[in-house]
């Protein structure tokens, strides 16, 4: 129930704008397009998934098909935009 009540606090975060099939900003349209290449550069990590298995684990959970899973996750490394955290190395001393 935790999980759904997370989702359902977040389903409607906006940052940077809803993603949207009409023009924004400089870019014909703000989220994914089926048009063109295999997959979508312009697909938006909405829940800031920091890898491809994060990103599959949620689409299983909400009921996403395999090829829907597939095709949005591969299109968030296409256009990469995992949000990987910052690797800090100790310093030598």
């Amino acid at each position: 129930m935790a999980k759904f009540a997370e989702l359902e606090r977040t389903s409607s975060n906006c940052t940077d704008g809803c993603q949207t099939s009409f023009k924004y900003g400089n870019q014909p349209w703000n989220g994914c397009s089926t048009t063109g290449d295999i997959f979508s550069a312009t697909c938006r990590n909405v829940r800031n998934f920091k890898t491809y298995y994060e990103c599959r684990d949620h689409g299983l959970f909400v009921g996403w098909r395999n090829n829907e899973i597939w095709w949005y996750c591969s299109s968030l490394a296409a256009g990469n935009k995992y949000k990987v955290a910052e690797l800090k190395r100790p310093g030598r001393q």
